[in-house]
């Protein structure tokens, strides 16, 4: 009974989606001009991959200059072993003790480009996961009221009243292979901050 109640109710949020499209070769949209530069490999490989990355602060005017560009797409299947080096670096800083948190998108150490880790709070273990270009392609009707901060963000939380509780994400893996699924709740949220990070668009944004 209690699965049967589960799948009704995710069909009835499948339902409540609205704008959903697929995106067959450019979730983000984004135009590409190439992967990325060599200031960007410099800054990804100047330490191993045990070690954080200095997190930038909207409190720091050049910091907030990055924070709000929108970033470029990465092209999957391309320097992989770099991008590899880069969202092992990005685990390592939002697992760090002086920068912990839920979720981190390339911008916030200074990469202008469209991955971000985000822990999944709904998957067994609670795992952080990496995602190229992702995308949100619908938005559900029904909103959750939802407290935020940020680690660009020193000293500010606020209650958010407009994230979606479920949405369906588009993105692609490091091998090119483009994928979509719904996320619900918590996670959610997760997803909509740290995408919001991408296009230059930050939490209080939304107070």
């Amino acid at each position: 009974m209690k699965k049967s109640l589960t799948i009704l109710a995710s069909l009835l949020l499948l339902i409540a989606i609205i704008g959903c499209k697929s995106q067959l070769t450019n979730p983000s949209g984004n135009n590409i001009s190439g992967n990325l530069d060599k200031l960007e490999i410099e800054l990804i490989e100047s330490a191993d991959t045990s070690k954080p990355m200095r997190v930038l602060q909207t409190d720091n005017l050049q910091d907030s200059l990055v924070l709000r560009k929108q970033s470029s797409d990465i092209i999957p299947g391309k320097d992989i072993q770099t991008i590899e080096h880069l969202i092992a670096r990005m685990y390592s800083t939002v697992t760090d003790t002086a920068s912990m948190g839920v979720g981190i998108a390339a911008p916030q150490i200074g990469i202008s480009r469209n991955v971000i880790l985000v822990q999944r709070f709904d998957k067994e273990g609670e795992p952080f996961e990496s995602y190229l270009n992702p995308v949100i392609s619908g938005y559900s009707k029904m909103k959750q009221d939802c407290r935020e901060g940020c680690l660009s963000v020193p000293g500010i939380r606020g209650t958010t009243k407009n994230r979606s509780y479920a949405i369906m994400i588009e993105y692609n893996t490091l091998s090119g292979e483009i994928k979509r699924e719904l996320v619900e709740g918590y996670t959610a949220v997760i997803f909509q901050h740290e995408i919001d990070h991408l296009r230059g668009i930050l939490f209080f944004d939304h107070l």
